[in-house]
């Protein structure tokens, strides 16, 4: 088969995808907020056995100024890496039909 990884590859994706949509569906049904993570959590988890912080982090902390501006730092983010993703990928590829060429 001439495209294997590429079918397993395909076909994994698409299993993921359709994991995440079920547990998704599943955690709007119970009307929690399940992707919230587990910082909170945790830190509340830490606190209540008695824990004190020693520095606010909050002082060194960037947040910025607007929702807008959050979310375009956030696209910024996944602009670069997708570009290296992309710039590996390729770099694979170009590599492999260089090696088919000279053989």
């Amino acid at each position: 088969m001439k495209y294997l990884y590429e079918t397993i590859a395909v076909i994994a994706i698409i299993v993921f995808i359709g994991i995440f949509l079920y547990t998704d569906t599943m955690v709007q049904a119970s009307g929690e907020e399940g992707w919230a993570g587990t910082d909170g959590v945790g830190s509340e988890m830490i606190e209540a056995q008695g824990y004190v912080p020693w520095i606010d982090n909050s002082d060194y902390t960037f947040t910025p100024p607007s929702g807008e501006i959050e979310s375009c730092l956030f696209a910024l983010q996944a602009t670069f890496g997708g570009l290296l993703i992309g710039w590996i990928f390729g770099s694979w590829y170009t590599e492999r039909k260089i090696k088919k060429t000279t053989n």
